[in-house]
């Protein structure tokens, strides 16, 4: 009773089969989106006491064509369809963008979608990387289009440089897509992302155009009653989100609600730095939160020195510092031996000082501040120890060397001179002075500040990994400067250890100095360019800094006093005797001058016999003897005198080679020098 009550309404629909707008089931039903809206309409009649029924039947496969069946001008040239066939439906269930043509032969329902056309394309494919119908048509590749569609018009309007393959249907655009046979695939947006909803090799692209209104076609046949009621219940369900509901189940990805994850959305996920995703993991915003919920922070990698590294620094510290320890204490139990007093215990505690000093830089260097930018006083610090130290412990060494040779040079020649040991340490302090002066203009001018540069950052900049180091603008300047004057005073001192190296060592330890300036210069000129190549990695940059340190003050204590120890304990007990170690100087240094000047005489003699063999017809030599000296001789080049350098130096030359007969021409000296080329204007006139 309640039925027959209802005023009833039926309504005869082709359906056009375009999933997922409309899906034809094979058994004379109809599902998906426009098949669901039916039904809901129906549910709105029904509030109406009205009872709407849809008579439905397929329609052509093509747009126009099925449009052509409730045009209002059938039976004409642009429809050439029989009156009859125009009043087989009143309207046809399709997604049908309305446009101006359409609008005079048809009749349309509401809108109850809205849309774009887009494009879609493999997930995975490479090829030429393209992405949008923009770059297709520059790159002259091809689009497949749905054939006879008003999309297709569109398209290729817009686009007219790419190349386009119609399709009969959009499952045979997806096979050709799939097949290589077009880059692209260009339809309605809506229908797309169906698409790659139910299937992941499909990618929807990013590029929309033309925003267009779905509409269903409605013949002007139809009673106008029945037209008004369908329409008012289209807008109610535009009214209370039906439409919204229908088009997130079809288009939408399914996700958990906010705060919820897993297959069931019963899982937690943090709401504000997770998201589900639409297989229901949940997915971190950012690199900075990780965890199954997305809660746990992840802490930024600041890249500080490890514990171990830190222990190895300070136990290098400590090795030194022992041996530091051990060497002045022995200094001081062994004051009173000989050795030990030729030796000048008071430049042997400066030495020691030095290296403590020296070392104690390594203790600077470890400090770390997990802060940004700022001050870090140890920064500066560093360079003041390591400078200091270098310049008093070889500035000790070179002072000492110097007063000892003045010393022996004096008493060779019989002169009596004094050398003072606060003169003395006034040069290790001048030396020291200049290091000082450096490291103080450094230091007010531009001084070491700690930085904390990040490497990487999550995408909303949070920072991930940093380093901290400390630096300045001009660093490297003030490197060079402290580097070339400590190479000044390593060569300075490297000749004074050659001028003293005839000087017992019992007095001098010019010899080990040398050793450990070789040493030393070793150790940096390996380590300086391993440290630039890990300059990026502050921990490995720590260790090496720190080793080459500690093995360079460790390298001159066990060097200079490793030498002393041996001497006192395993060397000769007899005394040391000033005089004897005098005469032996003086000796060498005799022998070296003499050695010195045979070789330069031998030079000078091959040298005059390359000469005389290239002499002109008019040379002569003529030997004169007056009285019973020896033979003088007088050279004769024609008539002509020659006053030239050139002539003057072949002279000499030949003198030199005439008043020594005995040497042997046959000789082959070596030039040590270009001055060994030539003999004093004073010997030639002698």
């Amino acid at each position: 009773q309640e039925v027959a009550a209802l005023k009833p309404i039926t309504l005869r629909g082709g359906v056009l089969n375009a999933p997922p707008f409309a899906i034809d089931n094979g058994d004379g039903t109809y599902s998906g989106f426009q098949g669901d809206l039916l039904r809901r309409l129906s549910q709105f009649a029904l509030e109406d006491d009205y009872n709407l029924t849809f008579v439905l039947s397929p329609s052509p496969t093509q747009y126009n064509e099925a449009l052509n069946l409730v045009a209002s001008d059938c039976n004409t040239t642009a429809n050439p369809n029989p009156r009859e066939e125009c009043d087989r439906f009143d309207l046809i269930v399709g997604d049908y963008y309305c446009n101006a043509d359409r609008s005079l032969r048809v009749d349309f329902s509401p809108t109850w979608l809205r849309t774009t056309m887009s494009a879609i394309k493999l997930a995975e494919f490479e090829g030429k990387g393209i992405t949008t119908l923009t770059e297709l048509t520059f790159a002259g590749g091809t689009a497949c289009v749905p054939e006879g569609a008003y999309l297709s018009d569109v398209v290729k309007a817009k686009f007219p440089g790419a190349s386009y393959n119609d399709c009969p249907d959009p499952a045979a655009c997806i096979e050709r897509l799939k097949s290589g046979v077009c880059q692209l695939y260009a339809d309605d947006e809506l229908a797309l992302k169906y698409r790659a909803l139910n299937d992941r090799s499909l990618e929807v692209t990013r590029e929309q155009f033309n925003t267009q209104y779905i509409v269903w076609p409605l013949s002007e046949k139809m009673n106008p009653q029945h037209s008004r009621l369908l329409k008012k219940w289209m807008y109610k369900s535009v009214a209370n989100a039906t439409l919204d509901e229908l088009s997130y189940d079809y288009f939408e990805v399914k996700f958990c609600p906010l705060g919820l994850s897993g297959p069931n959305c019963d899982q937690d996920c943090d709401p504000i730095h997770g998201l589900s995703d639409r297989d229901g993991r949940c997915i971190c915003s950012s690199t900075k939160w990780t965890g199954a919920d997305c809660s746990v922070e992840v802490e930024e990698d600041l890249n500080t020195y490890p514990p171990w590294e830190i222990a190895m620094c300070y136990s290098f510290f400590g090795i030194n510092t022992l041996a530091v320890l051990v060497c002045a204490s022995w200094i001081y139990w062994q004051r009173n031996t000989q050795q030990v007093k030729v030796w000048q215990p008071f430049f042997l505690y400066l030495v020691l000082l030095g290296c403590l000093v020296s070392s104690s830089s390594i203790i600077p260097a470890v400090q770390q501040s997990s802060e940004g930018n700022g001050n870090v006083p140890a920064c500066m610090v560093f360079p003041w120890l390591f400078s200091v130290g270098f310049s008093i412990t070889f500035g000790s060494l070179f002072a000492k060397i110097r007063r000892v040779y003045i010393l022996f040079k004096a008493a060779v020649t019989m002169n009596r001179v004094t050398v003072t040991v606060k003169e003395t340490f006034l040069i290790v302090c001048a030396i020291t002075s200049v290091d000082i002066l450096i490291c103080m203009i450094w230091t007010i001018v531009d001084p070491l500040s700690w930085q904390r540069i990040v490497k990487r950052a999550d995408n909303f900049g949070a920072p991930l990994e940093s380093v901290g180091y400390c630096t300045c603008n001009y660093w490297k300047v003030w490197i060079a400067i402290i580097a070339v004057w400590h190479l000044v005073l390593m060569i300075f001192a490297s000749v004074l250890c050659y001028k003293t190296r005839n000087i017992d060592t019992r007095f001098s330890e010019s010899k080990y100095v040398a050793v450990a300036m070789i040493s030393n210069l070793q150790i940096f000129v390996i380590s300086i360019p391993v440290l630039v190549l890990v300059s990026d990695d502050p921990k490995t940059g720590l260790f090496l800094r720190a080793a080459v340190i500690w093995m360079n003050d460790l390298f001159v204590i066990c060097i200079i006093f490793g030498s002393l120890m041996h001497s006192v304990h395993f060397g000769p007990k007899k005394d040391v005797n000033i005089g004897d170690a005098v005469s032996e100087y003086a000796r060498l240094e005799k022998e070296s001058t003499t050695a010195l000047k045979e070789r330069k005489e031998k030079f000078v003699s091959r040298f005059s016999s390359i000469d005389s063999s290239a002499e002109p017809d008019g040379a002569s030599v003529k030997r004169h003897s007056s009285g019973g000296g020896p033979a003088d001789e007088t050279i004769d080049v024609g008539s002509t005198k020659t006053t030239d350098v050139g002539s003057t130096r072949r002279l000499s030359a030949q003198i030199s080679l005439a008043s020594h007969p005995e040497k042997d021409e046959e000789d082959h000296v070596v030039c040590e020098t270009i001055d060994d080329l030539f003999v004093e204007d004073d010997q030639v006139l002698k």
